[in-house]
């Protein structure tokens, strides 16, 4: 994942009054319940709170240079292209007066004549240049085809901003547009490999001042924002004939990310490009647009407050023996014995004509599918929890580290009628505490039918911090003493909903015929002191279908 701006000074929710456990509507959220000024006119007054907004008016910085959003629960600032608030960034340059960069690369057709730096005292950056030709008759006739290319460094493109390649080129070459060609090309790279090259300029697109002196080139690398490019500088005479001319010579290269041209734009949707890594907003002068991915998730271990065997998955947790199931239960590893350790299919065996036992190659352990046929699948539905009537139905919860902040029924949210099941304080409505938040919330035992294919179907809202790898949940299906991860909100883009309940839909494919429980954990990671609102689940149940 490529990093965005995120700036430190959010707004939370401020309690009016203490309201007692299951106030309000059940869609209504606390912010509606207690007159919070973040549904009037009045601002909310800013406090230090890092990564928490629920307004965009909350996210204001007073930087007459940035447009000011909340995306994800997150203030995001987003840079204004004009003219007093932006700086070029130069992504490559080279003027070829002392060592040429490594990675530049000169290829040649033949040894008749080619690229080289040549001394020439007519460049406007003397002493050198590059020149196309023999530098020491300074004359590309040579009675032959000559050609060659000059290849920069791979630059990955800024998506947020048009960029340029500008040169000083000096064209003493035929003047005729079929014969002696010079052109600018990219090589689009994804992964390492090209998917494609795009031509940017041609000897037709070269001002007539080129051909009489030097002049400066702006070649616009439009389309490529965001991409992976190389840049190529090619020249071809295509024949022997008629090449009694002097070169090209070309001088300070240079790449550049500039301001971008912003579109117009009435609102913040005329903006909208919808790729998930940029965030845009309606500026006084149109549209902006600012990067807000990261290329690498923070990590919580390694830091003094970090938990004790600290992981962010399940391959940090790896201690080497087939026999234990290694798991990354929150932030800190459980190893458990393996019940469904195997050597091979027969060992999995559980003598079962409705499964199909498989053992896993890549984890040495068992897993049972259930076979879609007359006599072993019947569809259906079973009801595990709605939480209604504010009751937990059977679902056992754990406070891990005695906060008081743990899964309980709750009244704020809900998909189905009044009540789900909330992981914070019911009182101030969010999970902010200064230790480490852990609860687990575990169901009654279950039985996966043997035939079908059966899915944990729940509803999700999850408004906290946008780090994946802090405050994060996880299911687990528990059998044996052990933990089986199934799903976890690192998946989630930002580690949150959105604002907005999301179904999940969970594969219990590898369980067929089991006895086994299904586990809920929200954790921390580390305190929290600001007032994010949690974490909700709703509508519990298995799905088995025949198809």
């Amino acid at each position: 994942m490529r990093n965005g701006q995120i700036i430190a000074t959010m707004v939370g929710f401020f309690a009016a009054t203490a309201l007692p456990s299951g106030c309000g509507s059940d869609h209504q959220s606390r912010s509606h319940r207690n007159d919070d000024l973040i549904d009037h006119d009045s601002p909310l007054d800013p406090i230090d709170v890092p990564e928490q907004c629920t307004v965009s008016a909350s996210c204001e910085d007073g930087d007459r240079c940035t447009e000011n959003r909340c995306i994800a629960f997150g203030c995001v600032a987003i840079p204004i292209p004009s003219e007093e608030c932006c700086d070029a960034t130069i992504l490559f340059e080279e003027d070829f007066d002392g060592a040429v960069d490594p990675e530049v690369e000169l290829t040649n057709l033949n040894e008749a004549a080619g690229w080289n730096v040549v001394e020439d005292e007519h460049t406007p950056s003397a002493p050198n240049a590059l020149y196309f030709g023999d530098p020491i008759a300074r004359s590309y006739d040579k009675g032959q085809q000559v050609a060659g290319s000059v290849t920069l460094p791979p630059l990955k493109l800024p998506r947020e901003k048009e960029a340029v390649l500008s040169m000083r080129l000096f064209a003493k070459i035929e003047p005729t547009l079929e014969y002696d060609l010079f052109w600018v090309e990219a090589d689009v790279v994804l992964d390492t490999t090209v998917t494609e090259t795009v031509r940017l300029l041609s000897k037709r697109d070269l001002p007539y001042t080129a051909f009489l002196d030097y002049a400066l080139i702006d070649v616009p690398l439009a389309g490529l924002s965001g991409k992976e490019i190389v840049l190529r500088l090619r020249f071809d005479t295509l024949d022997g004939n008629s090449n009694a001319f002097e070169g090209v010579y070309v001088d300070d290269l240079k790449v550049e990310a500039l301001c971008p041209i912003p579109l117009p734009c009435l609102e913040d949707a005329d903006c909208d490009t919808g790729d998930q890594c940029v965030a845009s907003a309606c500026s006084e002068i149109g549209c902006v647009v600012t990067d807000i991915c990261v290329d690498e998730e923070p990590t919580p271990c390694g830091g003094p407050d970090s938990p004790l065997d600290c992981c962010v998955a399940d391959a940090d947790c790896d201690d080497g023996d087939p026999r234990t199931l290694d798991v990354c239960d929150g932030a800190t590893c459980v190893n458990n014995p393996n019940p469904d350790a195997c050597s091979d299919d027969a060992s999995c065996d559980d003598g079962e004509a409705c499964t199909v036992d498989t053992c896993l190659a890549d984890t040495a352990t068992c897993a049972h599918s259930g076979v879609i046929g007359e006599g072993c699948c019947v569809p259906g539905e079973v009801a595990i929890a709605d939480f209604d009537n504010e009751s937990l139905q059977g679902i056992f919860v754990t406070d891990n580290f005695e906060t008081g902040i743990f899964w309980r029924a709750d009244k704020t949210r809900s998909t189905s009628g009044e009540y789900a099941l909330y992981c914070g304080d019911p009182v101030s409505q969010t999970y902010a505490s200064d230790v480490r938040v852990k609860s687990s919330a575990t169901t009654r035992p279950l039985s996966i039918p043997k035939g079908g294919l059966t899915t944990l179907e729940l509803d999700l809202f999850k408004a906290t911090r946008t780090a994946r790898n802090w405050d994060v949940f996880q299911v687990f299906a528990l059998r044996d003493g052990a933990l089986f991860p199934l799903w976890s909100s690192r998946d989630l883009t930002d580690g949150t909903t959105s604002g907005a309940w999301q179904h999940l839909s969970i594969s219990l494919g590898g369980y067929a015929g089991s006895d086994l429980q299904l586990r809920f954990v929200f954790d921390s990671v580390d305190a929290v002191s600001a007032p994010f609102e949690g974490t909700y689940l709703d509508s519990l149940e298995l799905v088995t279908r025949c198809r």
